[in-house]
Formats: C-alpha cells, sequence, structure tokens
C-alpha cells in the first residue's frame, strides 16, 4: 500500500514503471487533471480516453484482431506520482543492494591484499634464506 492512505495495490513487477503504451498499442501520454480533488495531478494515459475503444482498436477488430481492453473498454490510466513513488521505492531496494555487494567485495579485497602481503613476505624470506635472486 502506497503512503498517502491509497489503497491501489502496487502494480506487478513488469507493470511498474512509467507506462510508454497503453494495453490497445497507443502510446501513452501524460495529462494533467482539471478536476477539483485531483487539480495539477498528472497523470498517464491513453489518448484515446478511458471509455471509447481506439481508432487503433476499431481498426484492429474490423480486421479481426481481438484486443482485451476492446471488450473491456479499460484504457491506461496511472497517476503519475504513483508511478515515481515505485521507482523511487524500487531505486531504494537496488542501492541498497548495491550497497551490500560493495561491502562484500570490500572484504575479498581486504582478503587478497592481506594475501599478497603474505606472498610477498614468503617470497622475501626465501630470497633471504637462500642466498638467491630473483631478477625481475
Amino acid at each position: 500500500m502506497l503512503r498517502g492512505g491509497s489503497s491501489k495495490r502496487r502494480r506487478g513487477r513488469r507493470d511498474k514503471a512509467f507506462p510508454k503504451y497503453c494495453r490497445c498499442g497507443a502510446e501513452a501520454v501524460i495529462k494533467t487533471s482539471g478536476t477539483v480533488k485531483n487539480s495539477g495531478r498528472l497523470f498517464h494515459c491513453c489518448p484515446y480516453g478511458s471509455e471509447e475503444p481506439s481508432v487503433f482498436l476499431l481498426t484492429s477488430m474490423e480486421a479481426g484482431v481481438s484486443f482485451d481492453c476492446a471488450e473491456k473498454k479499460s484504457h491506461l490510466f496511472t497517476w503519475t506520482d504513483e508511478c515515481m513513488v515505485e521507482e523511487i521505492e524500487d531505486l531504494k531496494d537496488f542501492v541498497s543492494d548495491v550497497k551490500g555487494e560493495i561491502s562484500i567485495l570490500r572484504g575479498e579485497i581486504d582478503g587478497l591484499e592481506k594475501e599478497l602481503e603474505r606472498s610477498k613476505l614468503k617470497i622475501q624470506s626465501e630470497i633471504k634464506g637462500n642466498g638467491c635472486c630473483v631478477l625481475m
């Protein structure tokens, strides 16, 4: 559930992010709400609206292609700020994962540096003990 009292469930993984296309295939547009309740609020939607099938759908239906949203008249509509909140939540998770991986890599680097130092000391000890030298 999103903050601010919204009861809208978060969309599934593949539906998250800012939408690019409506289910009908039309490219999504960003508009500004003019209602009193949501005045000035941005939303992504289908350019063909939410009630009538799009020209794309009508043409496709005439060609014998059936689309789910043609029957249900459910074109794209989503509030931009809710999409943004979901994107930010995903980015926070991603950053947290990256920080964890960085911590692990730092530990591995520390271990490799210690191993390298031990190897150097061992080589120096062997050189001194045998009285020979290594040319590099």
